[in-house]
């Protein structure tokens, strides 16, 4: 009696519930009348055609009205996307800007975002992923305003991970593990202006700026600490304003995240993987073993079939010069032989051939003189 109850009342629930889903699901994008009113996305250097123009500009009607809803505050300055088609055809002062492995950059104060066309596949990164990050970029830096220098640029690459949903140069948090343990991480104040330009120290500081701002993203909530940007100025710099809020040191902060870190499940992981390592390594000999024991195998049975083919022409050899020698002999006796059918012949044997040195029994004589 109750269940047809039940049911109308979870079939009311649905079609309540359901419009919600539908707008958390759906996501806006801006329209080309919205998005041209406050960003330009032109050609740059290279050969770009007007469907390289055509896919970074859906990308970025995509992403900027998400973005622009987490910083809660309308642009205040007009920018360019600049679309490029390759490394090679940056100038020289642009170069500099994109790290190896990555596909654009933000320059910062001059709103300007600068999208490598050719990077982007490589990078391993969307397309959506690339134009999220460096639109946080820009729409920090204007939520900053006149202090948007004092923004240290570790929680620019941190913050630009975090909202665009996609790590940079595929950095894992488990690569920070064995720095952490020996405490030979660069510290946050080494990477307030500049990052390193080597490879694997590069991948550090962009895992290291992710994994911290993760943290304070999880435990302290972005409106936090967009309210730690507006607080910055020329008295209270970042790491003032942060502490502010917090009502925790910096230096107390870092521990906290390292012991985070180290107690997330993260050496767990690095341990998996330098185990499956050593498995690989341990297995490679037996691996190296087995092929070279297979190609022997093969080689012997290549090897017993030519000494068989080998053993059969020999065969038909003898096979022939018997028969030519039996015909001359018969032919030397005054006999008429008939033809002799090849095909029906008995086969030769090895064990017809004569010992070494002597002449073979059918063989005519020799004539006198």
């Amino acid at each position: 009696m109750f269940l047809p109850a039940i049911s109308r009342l979870f079939a009311a629930l649905l079609l309540l519930l359901a419009p919600a889903c539908h707008r958390e699901i759906d996501r806006p994008t801006a329209t080309d009348a919205e998005l041209s009113s406050f960003v330009d996305v032109v050609a740059g250097t290279g050969k770009v055609d007007d469907g390289d123009l055509q896919r970074v500009r859906e990308a970025v009607a995509s992403g900027l009205p998400r973005l622009q809803r987490a910083f809660q505050r309308p642009l205040q300055r007009r920018f360019h996307v600049f679309v490029h088609a390759d490394r090679e055809h940056l100038p020289d002062a642009m170069v500099t800007s994109l790290h190896e492995d990555a596909a654009g950059f933000a320059l910062l104060g001059m709103h300007q975002i600068h999208i490598v066309r050719d990077e982007v596949a490589g990078s391993g990164n969307t397309l959506a992923g690339v134009v999220a990050h460096e639109l946080v970029h820009e729409l920090l830096d204007q939520y900053a305003g006149e202090f948007g220098r004092l923004i240290p640029r570790w929680f620019h690459e941190g913050l630009a991970q975090v909202l665009a949903g996609d790590t940079y140069l595929h950095v894992r948090e488990e690569e920070l593990v064995f720095r952490l343990l020996n405490r030979t991480l660069l510290s946050f104040e080494q990477l307030r202006h500049k990052f390193p330009t080597t490879q694997p120290a590069l991948r550090t500081a962009y895992a290291q700026s992710y994994s911290y701002v993760a943290w304070l993203h999880e435990r302290y909530g972005l409106p936090a600490l967009l309210r730690v940007v507006a607080a910055v100025d020329r008295d209270i710099g970042f790491e003032g304003a942060l502490v502010g809020m917090t009502q925790r040191t910096t230096l107390d902060l870092a521990e906290a995240w390292r012991d985070k870190v180290l107690h997330s499940g993260a050496p767990w992981r690095v341990l998996f993987h330098s185990c499956f390592d050593l498995v690989l390594v341990a297995i490679l000999p037996l691996l190296v073993l087995a092929l070279r024991r297979r190609l022997q195998s093969e080689s012997r049975a290549a090897r017993r079939m030519a000494e068989s083919e080998e053993r059969e022409r020999q065969a038909e050899e003898l096979r022939r010069a018997r028969l030519a020698a039996e015909a001359q002999a018969m032919a030397t006796a005054g006999f008429a032989l008939p033809p002799v059918d090849e095909a029906t012949a008995p086969p030769a044997s090895p064990s017809d051939l004569p010992p070494p040195g002597r002449e073979s029994p059918s063989s005519p004589p020799p004539s006198a003189r």
